[in-house]
């Protein structure tokens, strides 16, 4: 029998290695598992802002220090799925390649997006690994007083920017966001971040949105111009578009729409976990793209495809939060107490005691994946909101 795991980030390589270490010894005899990615490293794409920043110098591991000694990785692009004759062409250094499969698990995740004209050619897109590598050489090689300016006011443009004039305190940091600073969040909580943003000297220039990026300027929709010597980008994320060029059903983001189990919703022999997968509102409406999600879906992905294997019925998916955390610089932190479905509770931390809860979380996100590999189902999250039997 034939597994393919389309993507090793978070939820494919959880859902790996707690699939091949649940099996007994008689059914992995019988049983394969092949994992396609584009490279041949785990990217903690989590820190990305600190390679940006340069206060970290890599960001990646070998997948072989990650995944299950079980696994098959073959370092490729998965190019199309042929659902019916349940195939996938591959595309690999060594030419294209047909994979056949029994149960696939498609956990392809985010890319970074160029949303704005000129954003892909004039800044870095900060959830690319390679051009976060770049953006950190080129932040690096500015002279004092120089402008980097971070688009995007979400939880990722907010710890770059933080980070980046932490580390770099002789440049000049702006960030800049169409809509309100991390308007997601309770207004306490974002004054509170605010404020630590004016403390690291980063200027926010909020409400108004970026028109285009062209060569050293940005263009903003009321017609001001911003001069940068680096451009980040961090205003939003794309899913591959796979699911679409394969003819399964996605919703209007290109996300492949799977059921309450996980499952394609026309190959249900297809099931999904991650950033590229629309759960069915009852069980999905609370979800956010992150770690936090790719985690607990990857996990049940894999409890999906055994109860398959294994001729039993599959369970519906539930997944809750706990906390929203962010990163400002590598002295201060502030972490929001969530309840099951991601809205606040009263209680929060801030300051270096959240900056220590923050690291302690992002080593647990990296250390959930590979306990899995011989300890299978010891990574556990909390149960989603409830809802409708």
């Amino acid at each position: 029998m034939e597994v393919v795991v389309i993507g090793a980030g978070y939820a494919g390589a959880i859902a790996t290695n707690r699939l091949l270490a649940s099996l007994t010894e008689a059914e992995r005899r019988h049983l394969r598992v092949r994992v396609i990615n584009p490279r041949a490293d785990f990217v903690e794409r989590i820190r990305l802002h600190q390679l940006a920043a340069g206060s970290r110098e890599s960001v990646t591991l070998p997948l072989a220090d990650v995944l299950h000694e079980a696994a098959e990785l073959i370092v490729g692009s998965a190019k199309m799925i042929n659902p019916d004759d349940r195939e996938v062409t591959v595309a690999t250094a060594d030419g294209e390649m047909m994979l056949h499969y029994d149960h696939m698990i498609y956990a392809l995740g985010s890319v970074a997006a160029a949303p704005v004209p000129g954003a892909r050619e004039n800044a870095f897109l900060l959830a690319d690994v390679d051009d976060a590598e770049r953006a950190a050489a080129a932040i690096n090689g500015c002279d004092r007083g120089q402008q980097v300016v971070v688009v995007g006011g979400g939880l990722t443009g907010v710890e770059a920017a933080s980070e980046i004039a932490e580390r770099h305190s002789d440049v000049n940091v702006m960030l800049v966001s169409a809509g309100p600073v991390l308007g997601f969040m309770r207004p306490a909580a974002r004054r509170s971040i605010l404020r630590s943003l004016c403390r690291l000297g980063v200027r926010v220039e909020a409400g108004v949105a970026v028109s285009a990026i062209e060569g050293g300027q940005i263009k903003l929709a009321d017609g001001r111009e911003i001069d940068f010597d680096v451009c980040l980008m961090a205003a939003s994320f794309a899913v591959p578009d796979l699911a679409k060029v394969s003819g399964l059903a996605v919703d209007d983001a290109g996300r492949l729409r799977v059921d309450e189990y996980l499952r394609a919703l026309d190959a249900p022999r297809v099931v999904a976990a991650g950033d590229a997968m629309a759960a069915p509102d009852v069980v999905g409406r609370h979800l956010r793209m992150g770690c936090a999600s790719a985690l607990p879906l990857g996990a049940h992905a894999a409890g999906t495809v055994l109860a398959a294997i294994r001729g039993q019925e599959p369970t519906r998916v539930s997944v809750g939060y706990v906390v929203q955390c962010i990163s400002l610089g590598r002295r201060r932190g502030y972490i929001q107490a969530v309840r099951a479905d991601d809205s606040p509770r009263p209680f929060h931390l801030g300051g270096r005691p959240a900056a220590m809860v923050k690291e302690t979380i992002c080593a647990m996100v990296l250390d959930a994946p590979r306990n899995e590999r011989t300890k299978p189902g010891s990574y556990t999250s909390p149960k989603g909101p409830r809802v409708a039997a």
